[in-house]
């Protein structure tokens, strides 16, 4: 996951995962390997918040123009 959000660091990442798990959102799956591996996995509790995230997608979507006017006005 680190590679595909490079501009988080590590210890960023691990301490939103650590809170994502915490607040059950996430599962966290070790393998014991060498080197060690660790996969995430998004919980039935955590599906539920799904719906409502698409929701904020769709928003975004259709106000990104007005958005992108207002950060425009803010720079000048």
């Amino acid at each position: 996951m680190y590679k595909l959000v490079p501009s988080i660091s590590e210890k960023m990442l691990s301490t939103a995962l650590r809170s994502l798990e915490t607040d059950g959102l996430v599962h966290r799956k070790v393998y014991p390997e060498v080197p060690p591996r660790v996969e995430y996995y998004v919980s039935d509790f955590g599906m539920t918040l799904i719906p409502h995230l698409e929701n904020i997608i769709q928003w975004g979507q259709e106000n990104f123009s007005t958005i992108m006017d207002n950060r425009k006005k803010k720079v000048t």
